[in-house]
Formats: C-alpha cells, structure tokens, sequence
C-alpha cells in the first residue's frame, strides 16, 4: 500500500495530465463527426489486425487436431478403396459384396518417436493392441512405405523402418514389373538400394518403384521412391539407388496395414514348403 501511494505521488502530475488528455479525446470524438469516423475507422484496422493474428495463431494450434482427423478419413476411404478387397469371380462385372471379401483393413496412428541417424533405427505410434495392431503388419505413410510393426504393447507399438539395416522388402519398376530386394546400406536415410536387377532390365533414373506384392504384409503398387543412380558392380545385375518416398524426418502419421488373408496364404505356403 506504501509503495502505491508512494507511486501516485511520484507520477500525479503524468497522471493528471493523462486524465484531462482522455477527457479532451473524449470531448473531442463526442462533439467532432469526422473525428469521430476516423477513430472509429483506425480502431477497426488495429483490431482487425490483431483478430488475423489471433485467428492464424488458433489455425495453427489446431493443425494437429485437423491432421488427425484428415488421417482418420483417409484410412476410411483407403478401406473402401476397390484394392482393399479380394474378389472370388475373376470376371467380376459387378462391384458386389456378395462377389467380394475384404483382403486389407487399415489403422489410423500418430509417430510419437522417430529416430534417423542410427544403423537400426525405430518408429513409437501411438496405437497398439488395443486398436487391433499386431506384429508384422506394414506401415505406410502418405508418400509411400514406411517399414514393418516390430513390437506391440497395449497402447503403443514400435516400427521397424525402411531405414533400418534388417529391413528387407521386394520392390518392383512400375514401367516393367521387373523386381528386386531394396534394403538400407545405413548411409542415408533419403536413400536406399536396390539388387537383384538383371543387365537385360530397361532401367534409368528418375523411375518409379512400386512395391511388387511379393512381401506379404504390403498391398501391391505401394510407392517406395524413385531411381536416383544406376550401377553395375558385378557381372549379372544392376546395383540401383533409390531415393525414397518417405522422408523419415517428416514423419508425423502414418497408417497401418492388416493383411485379413495372410493366414491363409501362410497355411498355402507352408503346404506347399511340407510337400
């Protein structure tokens, strides 16, 4: 209380002076019509200026949230897409449900860790098995391939990526179908390689691959990058470069693939391996 009143009498002559300027201001803008207009015209822009910063800051403290929610509706239409259905009538004329079973079902998730810069990197979503999430589903992003789920709790599940040195997957040239094993050589997490590419093989840079359907868990036709070098380091096939769809440091959501039939074939196969 001493120190306001000590305020008060220090400064009572700013503040009186403040006082009568307000009331000449007031008197002013009362009694003065153009005054008054163009007060009321500089209030707006100075208001209305400060609204959009407020509105962009809203925006922006929002995106998370509409990121979400633009996820969830992606992974919606990806479960309604025609790709997402295995048909029993080869000559399907019409779209039926009678005709057709769903083959892959998608999983909406967040990237809570992210790693890059390590031999054996990893990928924290934000869903586990309380979602329906399991080992060995695939992980794609809005690019392209993202890896394998690699362990599964009830509420988180981690990812093995593409820019991990254990991961393989079976990548083929969307121009010729011709198909090769892609794995990380760990020096970049933008690139990746390519083998198993015969000589024969029409192949330049700037070409695109594709996943070939040959891994299991991925659905076919799934981007994986683009042809950045070719090389021919030995004497029956091609050592390629792949720059990659996904940027790994911008991952934020991702989407996960259940692959409704992979017991199936797996029984197929190992039928097949018994024989």
């Amino acid at each position: 209380m001493y120190s306001l009143i000590r305020f008060f009498h220090k400064h009572h002559f700013l503040l009186v002076f403040l006082i009568l300027e307000g009331i000449a201001c007031f008197m002013l803008l009362q009694n003065n019509y153009i005054q008054r207009v163009a007060f009321v015209k500089a209030t707006n822009v100075v208001s209305g200026s400060i609204y959009e910063r407020i509105s962009i800051w809203r925006d922006y403290l929002n995106l998370r949230e509409q990121n979400r929610q633009l996820q969830d509706e992606n992974t919606k239409l990806r479960n309604m897409l025609p790709g997402s259905f295995y048909s029993d009538d080869l000559f399907l004329t019409f779209d039926t449900d009678s005709n057709k079973h769903r083959r892959y079902a998608y999983i909406s998730a967040q990237v809570v860790n992210n790693s890059v810069n390590k031999q054996f990197n990893f990928v924290t979503l934000d869903r586990g098995k309380n979602v329906g999430i399991a080992e060995g589903m695939a992980v794609i992003g809005s690019e392209g391939i993202v890896g394998i789920v690699y362990g599964v709790l009830e509420h988180f599940s981690t990812v093995m990526p593409v820019i991990n040195r254990d991961f393989r997957v079976s990548a083929k040239f969307k121009k010729n179908n011709y198909f090769g094993s892609l794995y990380w050589d760990g020096r970049s997490y933008r690139h990746a390689t390519l083998n198993e590419i015969p000589l024969h093989a029409p192949v330049s840079v700037g070409d695109t691959l594709v996943v070939s359907g040959f891994s299991g868990s991925f659905p076919e036709g799934i981007p994986v990058g683009v042809v950045d070098k070719v090389e021919q380091k030995d004497g029956s096939f091609f050592t390629i470069d792949v720059l990659l769809a996904t940027d790994f440091r911008k991952l934020h959501f991702v989407t996960v693939v259940e692959d409704l039939m992979k017991t199936e074939i797996q029984e197929v196969e190992q039928e097949k391996s018994d024989m």
